[in-house]
């Protein structure tokens, strides 16, 4: 899978409408400073490089996150603002360098700002 088959679109749309649940649900103020958490899995059927995905992501300045399990991959960075926009900006560049070295996105997350 590359750039091309994904909907980037639809996965934005997904991080704002996930970031306007969480400002009403939980309470979390928009520019609360949080450290990101992203997950990515392997393709099914295609050669994951971990390695070479786990350098990209520190040559941008992630650091390597708790993966729930062995085949996951799972990186951090921040403190950022709590914004779709931030949120999203880290989001594509990460989803573009998975798709590229044979894995997806599974999702984000965060501690909940004090």
């Amino acid at each position: 899978m590359d750039e091309a088959d994904w909907n980037f679109t639809e996965q934005q749309a997904e991080t704002v409408y996930t970031c306007e649940q969480l400002r009403d649900s939980k309470g979390v103020k928009p520019h609360s400073e949080i450290m990101l958490d992203l997950f990515f899995v392997p393709i099914e059927g295609e050669e994951a490089r971990r390695a070479a995905f786990e350098k990209a992501l520190e040559t941008f300045g992630y650091q390597p996150g708790e993966a729930e399990n062995e085949n996951e991959v799972a990186a951090s960075i921040g403190p950022i603002p709590f914004t779709p926009q931030d949120i999203w900006l880290h989001e594509e560049r990460t989803t573009k360098m998975a798709l590229a070295r044979g894995f997806r996105p599974d999702g984000w997350g965060f501690a909940e700002p004090e």
